[in-house]
């Protein structure tokens, strides 16, 4: 399975929540806001959209 992981800037917030949540290092901080740098390194613990107040974060899984 292949991960993508997007952020909707333009509801992303720039609290942060996301990019402390992750634990697998899939998100980095980058002027004020979160950037993707490791989507396959996601562990789909879905933690960073449950703490992401604005709802900026989506999980997309592809089969092959």
């Amino acid at each position: 399975m292949i991960v993508e992981v997007k952020i909707d800037y333009d509801k992303c917030q720039g609290c942060g929540e996301c990019y402390k949540t992750c634990r697998y290092g899939v998100l980095e901080w980058l002027d004020d806001q979160p950037i993707v740098v490791s989507p396959n390194k996601c562990g789909k613990c879905l933690e960073c959209i449950e703490k992401c107040p604005a709802k900026a974060i989506t999980l997309k899984l592809d089969k092959y």
